[in-house]
């Protein structure tokens, strides 16, 4: 009886395997936020930015749907809908674009070419003519992050955090370097 016990509990950990039992764990406290991952912890020192709701957006933002859902794109910004005002929400890896937003910037990683623009990385689909928002690539330099970026600590190395990609400064020439995702 023990042993098939033993087995079936060995069992489950082959089937569900440890992923499963990697959840985040956050705890707040009024001068910092740590959050404890798969791929370490993360202290945020400040409150990240909050970007406002808005009542409207441009007329001539496009509707992207993706996995049933409504974004609203204009000049590289997307929004959703809620609650009658719309929120600039990061945009999903995998959702499509015709346009690149105003002054992206063309990063070359070995034979890849994307495209960065406002802490979102593209790459061109050629058969469609579309640019996909891609996984960044770790170990890549970005002259600039978003301002609404948050400061954290990871391995005891001042970094910043933008839709669970870390960058850690690079002083010599003012630039941020991918070290991951969160």
């Amino acid at each position: 009886m023990k042993a098939s016990i033993s087995l079936a509990f060995i069992f489950f950990f082959l089937l569900v395997g440890s992923e499963a039992f990697s959840q985040r764990a956050v705890v707040k406290t009024p001068r910092k936020t740590v959050v404890t991952g798969p791929r370490g912890t993360v202290i945020y020192k400040k409150k990240p930015v909050v970007v406002a709701p808005v009542k409207r957006i441009s007329r001539h933002a496009v509707v992207v749907h993706y996995q049933t859902r409504p974004y609203y794109y204009h000049s590289g910004v997307f929004y959703v809908s809620r609650s009658g005002a719309y929120v600039q929400v990061v945009p999903p890896v995998g959702i499509r674009v015709a346009v690149l937003p105003p002054k992206y910037v063309r990063v070359v990683v070995g034979p890849s070419v994307y495209f960065y623009a406002t802490g979102v990385f593209y790459v061109k689909d050629v058969s469609s003519a579309n640019y996909i928002v891609a996984k960044p690539p770790v170990g890549v330099v970005v002259a600039t992050i978003p301002k609404e970026a948050a400061e954290v600590e990871f391995q005891g190395a001042l970094c910043y955090e933008y839709n669970d990609v870390l960058y850690k400064p690079v002083p010599e020439d003012k630039s941020y370097q991918v070290v991951g995702e969160l």
